[in-house]
C-alpha cells in the first residue's frame, strides 16, 4: 500500500493548480489589462481570496502582490500565504507558490484610448505540493492583452496559454473579458466572464463569472472586490477582498 501523502499528491497538486488559475491575475478580476502603474510608483494590493468547489476550500489569506511601474513596465512579485481546507482530511496552511512577471503595454493610442500589451509570468514552487500549498513544478502564463477605454466605460480582455510542467495536468487555453463603469468619481463596478480548456485528463472545461469593483478610500488607498462562481464547472464560489495601496497617481 502506497503511504497516504503519496496517494493524495495528485490530488493537492490539482486543488493548488485550480486555485491558481483563480487568484492570479488583476485584481480584483482574474482577466488582466495592459494597464501600468506610473513610473516610479508602486501597486500593493493585499488581499483575501477564496474559492469553494465540492469539499474543498481553499484560501489566500492574505496575499501579498507588490507592483512596480517602469515605462509601459510593470513588474511584479506575488507571494501568497495559502491555506487549503479538506472537508475530510484537515487544512494545511503555508506559503504557497511565488509567482515573477514582467507587463509590457507595447502599444498605447491617446487618441483611440486603446491600449495593448503581453504579460509574461512564472510561478515557482516554493510551496508544499504534498500539503496541496504549491504545484511542485514551474507554471509558465503566455498572454495578450487588449483594452478599449470611451466615456464612463472600459473594456478589456485577455487570451493566454498555460503551460503546466506538473505530473498529470494539461496546458490549457485562457480567456476573458471584463466591462467596467465608473459609477462615480470613487466607485468603479464591472463585470466579468471567463473560462478555460481542461486543466487535466477526465476534467471538463470551466466557464465562470464575476462581478465586483473598486472603491477609492483615500488618494492612495482603494477597496478591491468581487465575488462569482462557474457558469459550467466545479467552482461552486469565488471572492475577492483586499486593499490597494497606489503611491503615486498617474497624473504626477
Amino acid at each position: 500500500m502506497l503511504p497516504r501523502d503519496v496517494k493524495l499528491r495528485p490530488i493537492f497538486v490539482a486543488w493548488s493548480l485550480m486555485f491558481t488559475s483563480i487568484v492570479r491575475a488583476g485584481p480584483p478580476f482574474v482577466t488582466d489589462d495592459p494597464e501600468v502603474p506610473p513610473v516610479g510608483g508602486w501597486e500593493i494590493n493585499i488581499p483575501f481570496t477564496l474559492q469553494r468547489t465540492a469539499g474543498t476550500t481553499d484560501m489566500q489569506a492574505p496575499l501579498f502582490d507588490l507592483n512596480y511601474g517602469l515605462p509601459n513596465i510593470q513588474l511584479e512579485f506575488d507571494v501568497p500565504v495559502t491555506v487549503v481546507q479538506d472537508d475530510r482530511r484537515g487544512t494545511a496552511a503555508g506559503v504557497g507558490d511565488v509567482l515573477l512577471g514582467i507587463k509590457w503595454r507595447f502599444f498605447e493610442d491617446e487618441h483611440s484610448h486603446v491600449q495593448l500589451g503581453t504579460y509574461p509570468q512564472m510561478y515557482a514552487p516554493t510551496g508544499d505540493a504534498k500539503s496541496g500549498l504549491g504545484s511542485g513544478r514551474p507554471i509558465y502564463e503566455l498572454p495578450l492583452l487588449a483594452e478599449k477605454s470611451w466615456d464612463k466605460w472600459t473594456l478589456y480582455g485577455e487570451t493566454e496559454y498555460w503551460l503546466q510542467t506538473a505530473p498529470g495536468q494539461k496546458s490549457y487555453w485562457f480567456v476573458g473579458a471584463v466591462l467596467q463603469r465608473d459609477i462615480t468619481d470613487r466607485l468603479n463596478l464591472g463585470v466579468e466572464l471567463f473560462g478555460n480548456t481542461r486543466k487535466q485528463s477526465g476534467t471538463r472545461s470551466d466557464v465562470a463569472f464575476n462581478i465586483g469593483g473598486s472603491f477609492k478610500l483615500t488618494e492612495h488607498l482603494n477597496l478591491l472586490f468581487t465575488g462569482g462562481r462557474d457558469i459550467y464547472g466545479d467552482n461552486r464560489a469565488m471572492l475577492y477582498l483586499g486593499l490597494q495601496i497606489v503611491t503615486k497617481k498617474s497624473d504626477e
